[in-house]
């Protein structure tokens, strides 16, 4: 890929991920706020739903609430997944996704599809983000 093109390419993503946390939280921290919330990328100010945090804390077994970092990054890319598919990576994310949806989680990662998105931004609007990201050759 030619430079230029790259440069063009990488500034038009991290301006699609300026909504982004400057950097993700554990449950266990979040749980012990009483506000609970983060920074984005854009300067704003995220908060997460009190109940939304307990129905993870829910989920998760309490010995992994400090593994689980928020929020949970749904990433999209359909030029390495397809089209209508994201990916959620780490363990713990992969288990509450999981079991969210009713799926089975093996590993690190877990493939969900365009109705599963919906319906996990339905249960998570506060704890989940869309990630968008692209292979480059």
């Amino acid at each position: 890929m030619e430079d230029r093109t790259f440069r063009l390419l990488a500034k038009h993503i991290r301006s699609l991920n300026r909504h982004l946390a400057v950097e993700k939280r554990s449950l266990r921290e979040l749980l012990r706020e009483e506000k609970p919330a983060i920074r984005l990328r854009d300067g704003e100010l995220h908060r997460f739903k009190r109940a939304e945090l307990e129905k993870l804390a829910k989920l998760l077994p309490e010995h992994m609430h400090a593994a689980l970092r928020l929020p949970i990054y749904i990433e999209l890319s359909s030029d390495r997944f397809g089209k209508g598919t994201a990916r959620i990576s780490g363990r713990a994310e992969c288990i509450v996704v999981a079991r969210i949806l009713e799926k089975r989680c093996e590993g690190e990662e877990l493939f969900i599809y365009k109705p599963e998105i919906r319906i996990l931004r339905r249960e998570l609007p506060t704890t989940t983000q869309y990630m968008f990201t692209t292979a480059v050759e």
